[in-house]
């Protein structure tokens, strides 16, 4: 690690700047704390993501969490996770943060290289590492003059883990040491796989046997009428279809049934413990916990709360990590951003309107269409998991060894 006059000047500057106080929410639980800041570039849900899994794997594990400006949200966060204000790259601040936190890792996540901070936490043996890199191979005239500090605040890191080939060449570019550098791929926010019990799914799949199904996820009331028109639609195509409906609100499960059975139809609740016989035509799945099952069932899935304005809906990634082919409205919140991955992996089929709801869920009845999507969809959604799992482990082999320098029992 080469020295730099650069960085020298900087932290003499950060010394004599004037310091506000900002006292600390929360006290620093005990055991073992991982530290992860979002910087530029870094997406706090996918945090969210990583910070899940490593709690996953270490369920003694406590997170803090920072982001550039503010406090930041934990939602998607583990329960062990806290949250504070990113101290100004200080001397006085960032030693007054180090202090009440100690954390055992610090995660930089994104581009951001706040050098106070990282010399601090280099200083009193805080393992160092850089995840979800994306660094132009490019030197703009500003990078090349601060090549040099660059260059020493890399070599402080115990690990560089970059999104792409190009950046990890923009690292080596600015000095890191090569053998650190690992591209890992970019942390994007998928879900866990829902989970369902084995056996009820394997009962339901044999009577279930090769019926064509479709299920309506999450459906809110203002949507039910476009669901029941598209069924009857793709009932005109293939007479043994069944919908599966979950409604967005489960206590309205009994009204929901009799507005499908005054259409004549043949309907059973998984609430009154009735089951989707061969003769069942609507199936209504108003109980609790049983996502998992009913995404595992169906070939095809409609996100409801997509297709008219003010649905909540749920995560498109649900779907895909279960191998259910994607139909949505034109209503993404508060989902745009997975959507918008799964529509550029052409992993998803869009519907604006009840009609065009309709002729997908007929075209879907074709198995190869929708085995197309399901397997674009679950390329996506397992690739963001296997990144995360990258970085985990990496994270986690990190801790392993500084529970090791300190004598701390796993």
């Amino acid at each position: 690690m080469g020295k730099s006059v650069m960085l020298w000047a900087y932290l003499l500057a950060a010394h004599r700047r004037a310091e506000e106080n900002h006292a600390r929410s929360a006290q620093r639980p005990g055991g073992m704390l991982v530290w992860l800041h979002a910087g530029q570039g870094a997406s706090l849900a996918s945090l969210g993501q990583l910070a899940r899994r490593l709690a996953r794997e270490d369920k003694g594990l406590s997170v803090l969490v920072t982001a550039e400006s503010a406090v930041p949200s934990l939602d998607g966060f583990p329960k062990r996770a806290q949250a504070d204000i990113l101290p100004p790259d200080r001397q006085a601040a960032v030693r007054s943060f180090l202090d009440h936190w100690a954390p055992d890792v610090l995660v930089l996540a994104g581009s951001d290289l706040p050098p106070t901070l990282i010399v601090q936490a280099y200083e009193r043996a805080v393992p160092l590492l850089l995840v979800d890199a994306a660094v132009s191979a490019r030197l703009t005239p500003g990078a090349w003059l601060r090549k040099g500090m660059t260059a020493s605040l890399l070599g402080r890191f115990a690990r560089l883990l970059v999104q792409d080939p190009d950046s990890a060449g923009g690292l080596r570019g600015r000095g890191a040491p090569v053998g650190r550098i690992e591209v890992a791929g970019r942390i994007e926010e998928t879900t866990e796989p829902l989970a369902c019990n084995e056996a009820e799914r394997e009962a339901l799949a044999e009577l279930l046997q090769a019926r064509p199904v479709w299920f309506a996820s999450a459906c809110p009331e203002a949507e039910e009428e476009a669901v029941i028109a598209a069924h009857a639609h793709a009932m005109r195509l293939a007479h043994r279809m069944l919908l599966i409906v979950s409604p967005a609100s489960l206590s309205r499960g009994p009204a929901l049934a009799e507005r499908v059975a005054r259409e004549g139809w043949v309907v059973a609740r998984r609430s009154a413990d009735e089951e989707p016989d061969p003769d069942v035509h609507v199936y209504i799945a108003d109980t609790e916990g049983e996502m998992g099952l009913w995404y595992r069932l169906a070939p095809v899935t409609f996100m409801g709360g997509t297709l008219l304005p003010g649905g909540a809906g749920r995560n498109p990634f649900e779907a895909a990590a279960l191998g259910s082919a994607i139909v949505h409205g034109s209503h993404l919140t508060p989902y745009p951003d997975a959507y918008g991955r799964l529509a550029e992996a052409r992993a998803t089929r869009s519907a604006a309107t009840p009609d065009a709801l309709a002729a997908v869920i007929a075209e879907l009845m074709a198995p190869d269409r929708a085995a197309l999507l399901a397997h674009n969809a679950w390329a996506v959604s397992s690739g963001g998991s296997e990144v995360t799992d990258r970085v985990s482990h990496a994270i986690l082999e990190t801790l392993a060894k500084r529970r090791s320098n300190t004598g701390e029992a796993a």
